[in-house]
């Protein structure tokens, strides 16, 4: 039996690619901790792959450097907290299209912003993120990308292409 987090049996003759998974995966409430963060002090702490994001998730950087990647993180129904406080640091946040986002963020001295939103087409069931904090002499960017698009290397060489042909 499969449940609804785990990919079924691949029974498919070699070489043939699977689908890629909808993103993201919904887990069941039970699994969802109550509470996650992390601390960057003059260092840099990396949230990426497959992990389970919170109900409330903090991230602290003082002089150091916090990168969140949801893109193939599970989440559960409804909604989950980002509380961030920078000092003179970085905190980065890749959001997938298919996740709604909530920015309710304080910059002092610095930047609090949300980009790519032309990506974002949540569905009405979709799990929403609510990022608040404080930015202070630091920066916060919350991205959503779209994590099938090309590569910038990928674009680059398309672009060198057409350039080419057209001359």
């Amino acid at each position: 039996m499969t449940t609804p987090y785990q990919p079924p049996h691949d029974d498919r003759a070699p070489g043939v690619q699977a689908a890629p998974l909808a993103l993201p995966l919904i887990v069941p409430a039970e699994m969802v901790p109550p509470v996650r963060g992390v601390t960057a002090f003059l260092s840099a702490q990396v949230r990426a792959g497959d992990w389970i994001l919170p109900r409330l998730f903090r991230a602290v950087s003082f002089w150091g450097d916090v990168k969140i990647d949801l893109t193939s993180a599970r989440l559960g129904e409804g909604t989950s907290r980002i509380e961030l406080m920078v000092i003179m640091g970085n905190v980065t946040i890749l959001v997938p299209p298919d996740v709604r986002v909530e920015c309710d963020g304080d910059a002092i001295i610095g930047s609090f912003e949300l980009e790519g939103q032309k990506w974002s087409a949540p569905g009405p069931g979709a799990p929403t993120v609510h990022v608040t904090g404080t930015a202070f002499l630091g920066s916060v960017e919350i991205k959503v990308v779209n994590p099938n698009a090309p590569s910038w290397i990928k674009q680059l060489k398309a672009r060198w292409a057409q350039l080419n042909a057209g001359a």
